[in-house]
């Protein structure tokens, strides 16, 4: 009997192990964007010519999007290139002044979707003049700095949020998993074992029955 519970023991450790293993898989298997040109939330005074992003891992070359949003129309122009784990795309050259969105999707390395967003500015060269003009644009630029100072860690914040749905949504699109299939597997080898377990101690229980005396019938007077 103790050596049943001792054995039933490690396969519940080992079990619990591998959901562990599995657990903490998924998070640090999927790629992240390391850095951006332009950065997150930076003003540009001169119009760029690329935008360039570099991620974690090697990017594969499918189901990459580039959408570069500005007053809610798309001002994407050039194709995108992806050269290990570097994605770059051109830039139209006559980009208005303002706030512009980019929203990005690529496949990791590990082929899950991944997805997000960061944003830059692009300053207004100032050739308008006037002083009331020179007002407005003062009141403008500082307005959209408070505005940035104040919701520069939102803005993160709701990225990664809408990172974290993509890759939970492309595990479901995508059907099984690989740490689905390696956890099923553990559970088949736990229930297996299991089972041999229960047999082997029924049958190591064979030979005596519950109202006979291991010893044997007691000797005769």
């Amino acid at each position: 009997m103790r050596t049943f519970s001792t054995s039933l023991l490690a396969i519940v450790a080992a079990v619990a192990l591998g959901f562990t293993l599995l657990w903490s898989a998924p998070a640090s298997a999927h790629d992240r964007l390391v850095s951006s040109s332009p950065e997150h939330g930076e003003e540009l005074d001169e119009q760029p010519d690329w935008l360039e992003m570099e991620f974690s891992g090697q990017l594969q070359q499918v189901g990459a999007e580039i959408k570069v949003m500005h007053d809610g129309t798309d001002v994407s122009a050039g194709e995108i290139t992806i050269e290990d784990r570097t994605l770059k795309s051109a830039l139209p050259d006559d980009l208005k002044p303002g706030k512009y969105t980019v929203n990005w999707r690529v496949v990791s390395e590990d082929g899950h979707p991944i997805s997000g967003s960061f944003d830059f500015t692009l300053k207004d060269d100032g050739s308008g003049g006037g002083e009331a003009q020179s007002d407005d644009s003062t009141e403008s630029a500082a307005a959209g700095e408070e505005s940035a100072g104040l919701g520069g860690s939102a803005v993160d914040a709701p990225d990664r949020e809408s990172q974290d749905r993509g890759e939970l949504t492309s595990d479901e699109a995508g059907g099984m998993s690989m740490p689905m299939m390696i956890l099923l597997g553990i559970g088949g080898l736990a229930v297996l074992a299991l089972v041999v377990l229960l047999l082997m101690r029924k049958r190591q229980g064979l030979p005596g029955t519950e109202g006979d005396d291991p010893k044997g019938p007691a000797p005769r007077s």
